[in-house]
């Protein structure tokens, strides 16, 4: 319920938005803002993550600090920038710039496991002897 109140607010910030730029720069120079804007981002998102596998680099992360230094904030600005929006537009930039990052690493924190540092890994082994006790007399002889 909290975040259909937050797309709610959303969406109100972004109409007045609007309509503030369409009164203050036109219709015409809003339209071309939002084409301009999602093509700046669709260049952007193309030119950072062109022919890599997008799914396997998900799968492939293990902390907050990975997902921070493999420059993915930059791809979630891109793709901010695409999405039709003055606000939009205006996070896609902060990311884009890594300004969040930040905040970013503080909110991803809680969704990754934590792992001490002097945590070894521990192998549970159970060893399985094979033979009778005849078999054991015969080599103790």
């Amino acid at each position: 319920m909290r975040g259909f109140g937050f797309l709610v607010v959303y969406f109100f910030i972004e109409l007045g938005l609007f309509v503030l730029f369409a009164q203050s720069f036109g219709f015409l120079s809003l339209v071309g803002e939002i084409l301009l804007s999602g093509a700046i981002g669709v260049f952007l998102l193309m030119s950072g993550f062109g022919n890599s596998d997008m799914l396997s680099f998900f799968r492939s992360l293990k902390t907050p600090q990975e997902f921070i230094t493999s420059n993915l904030t930059t791809a979630l600005g891109a793709i901010f920038l695409i999405l039709p929006g003055l606000l939009s537009d205006g996070v896609g930039i902060l990311l884009y710039l890594g300004l969040f990052d930040g905040f970013l690493l503080g909110f991803l924190k809680g969704f990754f496991p934590r792992k001490r540092e002097d945590e070894e890994e521990i192998i549970d082994v159970e060893v399985i002897e094979e033979g009778s006790a005849n078999e054991e007399n015969h080599y103790r002889k």
